[in-house]
């Protein structure tokens, strides 16, 4: 580990950047000494030092953000709930998010009918780095996308609709592809024999033996779930079952969707083989 720090203090020296407890002869050329942290992202260890540097180089610099401004955050997850409809998860990193009002995220958008923390305890509103569940999108935003607070509905349609129109011009909706170079793993009791079981079920039904290993093999899947991060979860592992096995198997999926299923995700699956 010694040896590793070192490196890096030399390759950040080598452009200009001088770590806190490296001796210089000349403080002029450099400017004010960075922390360096080493973190272990197999153990963990080192994070609480990180995180104390960080809290105190925030109070030294006097980083403060806007409680003020209008609310600008990020969708971690979000799904359907049958009694409360589109429920997203989000952290606000910016401004002050109340409840009332109206939130776009991507190309959807709504009044923030309901806002709670992550324990369902209810909010008036919510500060800079505080996770809340807000309820009240029309439609299901995807994990990962920022959100924003905007003055009114009129705004948040005319945003959505710029969104929309600028999404249309680039092609539309983005198809997903498997990566064979970085399949996530499956942490599934018994996968290997859940996995075996469903070649062979191909097998049978497309009519290939043993001989016919070579011949591409394409499963179309209609997937459902119960939350965006969920399906996305869902996505790669099925994907990752098609990079993983010894024949050429391509998992095709045609739908992705959040909810319970519907009829029309049933003629869509017998209708694609």
């Amino acid at each position: 580990i010694d040896e590793s720090v070192t490196m890096i203090e030399n390759q950040l020296l080598e452009q200009g950047i001088l770590t806190e407890g490296m001796p210089s002869k000349d403080g002029s050329e450099f400017g004010p000494p960075a922390q360096l942290v080493p973190v272990s992202g197999m153990t963990g260890e080192g994070l609480d030092d990180l995180i104390e540097g960080l809290v105190l180089q925030s109070e030294v610099m006097d980083l403060r953000a806007d409680e003020e401004a209008r609310a600008e955050g990020v969708v971690m997850d979000a799904r359907v709930d049958k009694g409360l409809g589109i429920v997203a998860d989000c952290i606000v990193r910016w401004g002050k998010l109340e409840r009332g009002d109206y939130v776009v995220s991507g190309v959807h958008g709504g009044k923030v009918r309901i806002l709670s923390d992550t324990n369902g305890a209810p909010l008036k509103k919510a500060r800079p780095s505080q996770p809340v569940r807000i309820v009240g999108l029309k439609s299901l935003p995807k994990a990962g996308d920022p959100i924003v607070s905007v003055q009114s509905e009129e705004i948040a349609k005319e945003l959505i609709e710029r969104r929309e129109a600028l999404a249309s011009t680039e092609g539309g909706s983005v198809a997903f592809r498997a990566d064979s170079t970085s399949g996530p793993e499956l942490q599934v009791t018994g996968m290997a024999s859940k996995q075996g079981s469903m070649l062979q079920k191909v097998l049978d039904k497309y009519g290939m033996g043993e001989e016919d290993t070579n011949e591409t093999i394409r499963i179309p899947v209609v997937i459902k779930a119960d939350a965006d991060g969920s399906l996305e979860a869902v996505r790669d592992a099925m994907l990752a079952i098609g990079d993983d096995s010894k024949r050429d198997i391509v998992i095709d999926p045609i739908s992705l969707g959040v909810g319970a299923p519907t009829t029309t995700d049933v003629t869509m699956a017998k209708e694609s083989g």
